[in-house]
């Protein structure tokens, strides 16, 4: 037996028991282990409870927030089994995705002391054993980065895991999203950088939050603040310049191991939205005509991608329609890109109608896209809607879709989705669910087509649909 897999494993051979290598670009964005609530955006917005599955195809790469506690720092589900959630984290490796965890946050206290190398180390495989995790993000902000012996444990402990996973022939992914300041030298990540040094997959700074805070360059005799507009493509290039090349003070990171982290939107940080998406593009241009091109962007986060603004006005995956591109182009050897927002619009008892949106990209045109039910192709179409017919009543089906062009290539999977057949006898222990109703912990219900367990005592109303109250109702 491995000496550091000290806890019992299970010997699970599920989707989520993949550990899915990413090679070339990616596209990654957090995910909220947390319901939102109304106004928590930087201007007034909010970000959307969704499923993790339910992450556009684009975001190849999902870190899960956050991994945190007294003590040695752990994870759990905030609204579903850890089996449902695992569920889920095997959806997306599936797919070829990859799912970590993010240990820290910003108002993490992480403090961990010399000799808790292998506890740490064992609750990080207890997790990913659990919930299928490949690979966990540093995200230590503030006074946690540099607390007691953080900076010497948590490399030793990943160190422990990745070799734990590497004598299994699978790759546990390391990797760390600090703020941009501490990434000069000397400063808190360091020894972070220098402990895991050939352990790390890649880096992901953060480039928002930190207001004025930017780079001197000598050859404009200028200073390039975060939080400036107009000078945004030169701060986008010349920071990422200098990250890479280890100059004008800052440490060096590879650009093959190296990606940029931008907000989402303007709700999702204080400052470091970039408005204009073409000086993200040219900055990529500029790193790449240099010899550094690297490797994407992460974004804080998938929810707010997903949210909307104060005014009520969705944010409608604004970060993925204007970087999937510049990322994944057309996908490698130039295939489709991936359909987006697969969605199901009407069910009866026999048959489930979906549409999507179409694919981009790719060097040659799409000629049809194919339907997969419950993973097995399903119906093919040159439109951009289906009709699923000649289905069980009452009965759950879990669908995606993916684009062929003229020459055979097939796209990456959209977005999945999961619906039910109407008809069918729900049974006594999932009733429909009902307005206006007294629910209790436990309460079993049918909405849609789909089983749900009531979370918290209420009232049932109209805006408190199992679909959408995700702290009041989780998936049976």
């Amino acid at each position: 037996m491995n000496q550091f897999a000290k806890p019992e494993q299970r010997a699970l051979s599920d989707d989520a028991a993949l550990m899915p290598e990413i090679e070339g670009n990616f596209l990654m964005g957090f995910w909220h282990n947390w319901p939102s609530e109304p106004g928590n955006g930087y201007q007034g917005g909010q970000s959307a409870d969704l499923p993790l599955a339910e992450a556009p195809a684009d975001y190849n790469i999902v870190a899960v927030a956050f991994m945190k506690g007294a003590g040695i720092p752990t994870f759990k589900p905030y609204n579903l089994s850890d089996q449902a959630f695992r569920e889920q984290v095997g959806e997306l490796n599936r797919q070829g995705r990859a799912v970590l965890i993010s240990l820290g946050g910003a108002d993490a206290h992480i403090e961990l002391h010399a000799g808790q190398e292998q506890a740490l180390a064992d609750e990080i495989i207890r997790l990913v054993e659990t919930y299928g995790f490949d690979g966990l993000d540093i995200d230590l902000e503030q006074s946690a980065i540099a607390a007691a012996d953080n900076s010497a444990v948590i490399p030793a402990a990943l160190k422990r895991v990745k070799d734990h996973y590497a004598a299994q022939g699978r790759h546990f992914i390391i990797s760390m999203a600090p703020e941009f300041p501490y990434l000069k030298v000397g400063d808190k990540y360091a020894p972070y950088l220098a402990a895991l040094d050939g352990y790390y997959d890649f880096i992901a700074p953060q480039y928002y939050n930190q207001g004025g805070d930017g780079v001197w360059v000598d050859e404009l005799n200028a200073w390039l603040s975060q939080d400036n507009q107009e000078q945004k493509e030169d701060f986008l290039y010349y920071l990422t310049d200098s990250l890479v090349n280890g100059t004008r003070g800052f440490l060096r990171i590879p650009a093959d191991k190296f990606a940029i982290g931008l907000p989402a939107n303007n709700d999702a940080a204080a400052t470091g939205f970039v408005a204009g998406p073409g000086a993200v593009y040219r900055a990529f241009s500029r790193l790449a005509a240099d010899g550094n091109p690297i490797r994407g962007l992460m974004t804080w986060s998938v929810n707010w991608d997903a949210g909307h603004n104060a005014e009520g006005r969705p944010y409608d995956w604004g970060f993925v329609r204007d970087y999937a591109e510049l990322i994944h182009g057309g996908g490698e050897g130039g295939r489709p890109g991936a359909p987006q927002n697969l969605k199901v619009d009407s069910r009866s008892d026999t048959a489930i109608s979906l549409s999507w949106e179409a694919s981009q990209g790719g060097e040659h045109a799409v000629t049809h896209y194919q339907l997969h039910r419950d993973d097995q192709p399903a119906g093919e179409t040159s439109a951009l809607n289906y009709l699923d017919s000649g289905l069980r009543p009452g009965t759950a089906y879990r669908y995606f879709v993916t684009a062929l062009d003229a020459e055979g290539q097939a796209s990456g999977p959209s977005n999945s989705v999961t619906a039910s057949t109407t008809g069918g006898d729900p049974g006594p222990e999932f009733p429909e669910w009902l307005n206006e109703h007294d629910y209790q912990v436990g309460d079993g219900v049918s909405y849609q087509g789909l089983h749900y367990r009531c979370l918290q005592a209420h009232r049932s109303n109209p805006g408190w649909t199992p679909d959408v109250a995700f702290t009041l109702w989780g998936l049976a």
